[in-house]
């Protein structure tokens, strides 16, 4: 049972994960309402309520003039037309017409949020159901690495960081120096547990310790439906999330700058190699940067997926699909589906 992708070999030297650095989006950044509409009493923020006028009529465009050069290397017979037919297609397509016929996909639970309306957009099933969620727990694992502070503390790596050999992992060696912030992008790119678990190690003394610091996060944000045991995802008795509560912790996280240049990150480079992320959308998906995958015998293959178009960020959250491609074809409608959606 595996939280992840095996990416290296335990051997592997992991001194660095260089990333580049990328413009964060503008969508705000407190915690999300359970409900289509920000709850004024939850102990946190709430998304804001964007109020948009209808959208304007898109004009046809026309089409390009005709030019009279043709391509000095190809041979007269292969010629293009010199002239643009009557019938060509606008350069630019009509925005998707709005639909209200929500996709059913094949999974165990998912929801929808649009941080543009500040609420869930109706297109979730068993979004509040209390299911494991593999290396998805990674998310709130951040969050209480990020709240913990001191990102460029350095730490020594102990022995025994990997305990399957099947797991994800960096390859860090044992007596390794690494600092909090490479740590948790290590996690959350390359859900990489070796990472997570020295992690864990370094803030609060061991994984045991570590979790209940997630469970307090997971308190302050009103998580009611999200409880870790430990920082990997692997199953375990007690640990599960929800779609609500992960898409919901999702949009908070990606009010911090950090984590948003992080998990739009497609690949992380190690030692000379490229370990590529586990988020396949985010080579796939026009508009995606984020967030994270998950998969265990018990979570089956999970995803939270953000994607930016025109300024407006949706999240979808996918879990217990019975392979990664249903996983991946299953967040992509459900995007497609929710940028068609109008603003009130």
């Amino acid at each position: 049972m595996v939280a992840g992708r095996t990416l290296l070999a335990a051997g592997v030297v992991a001194t660095a994960i260089s990333l580049a650095a990328c413009s964060g989006g503008d969508d705000d950044a407190a915690l999300p309402a359970p409900t289509g509409a920000p709850d004024s009493g939850a102990p946190v923020g709430t998304g804001t309520l964007v109020t948009a006028s209808d959208p304007p009529t898109v004009a046809p465009t026309t089409a390009a003039p005709p030019t009279t050069l043709a391509p000095t290397t190809l041979a007269p017979t292969t010629l293009a037309p010199t002239t643009v037919p009557p019938t060509a297609a606008p350069s630019t397509a009509p925005p998707a017409p709005p639909t209200t016929v929500v996709p059913q996909i094949d999974a165990a639970a998912w929801a929808v949020y649009d941080m543009r309306r500040g609420g869930f957009l109706p297109a979730t099933t068993n979004a509040d159901a209390q299911l494991p969620v593999g290396s998805l727990i990674k998310l709130l694992a951040a969050q209480a690495a990020y709240a913990a502070g001191n990102p460029v503390k350095l730490s020594v790596a102990p022995p025994g960081l990997i305990v399957d050999p099947e797991e994800s992992r960096i390859g860090i060696f044992d007596g390794q120096e690494l600092s909090r912030d490479l740590l948790i992008r290590a996690m959350l790119i390359v859900s990489a547990n070796d990472a997570a678990r020295m992690l864990a190690i370094d803030i609060a003394g061991g994984e045991p310790q570590f979790a209940e610091l997630m469970n307090q996060q997971a308190a302050n944000l009103g998580l009611a439906n999200t409880h870790a045991v430990n920082v990997t995802g692997l199953d375990a008795e007690g640990q599960f999330s929800s779609a609500i509560d992960l898409s919901r912790l999702a949009a908070f996280l990606m009010g911090n700058p950090t984590f948003q240049l992080t998990v739009e990150r497609r690949d992380a480079q190690l030692n000379g190699q490229t370990i590529p992320s586990t988020n396949d959308l985010l080579r796939t998906y026009p508009g995606a940067d984020g967030v994270k995958t998950g998969h265990t015998t018990n979570a089956g293959w999970c995803i939270v997926a953000s994607a930016m178009r025109d300024g407006r960020r949706m999240i979808v959250t996918v879990i217990g699909a019975p392979t990664e491609a249903a996983r991946d074809a299953g967040a992509t409608a459900l995007l497609d589906w929710a940028f068609t959606q109008p603003l009130p």
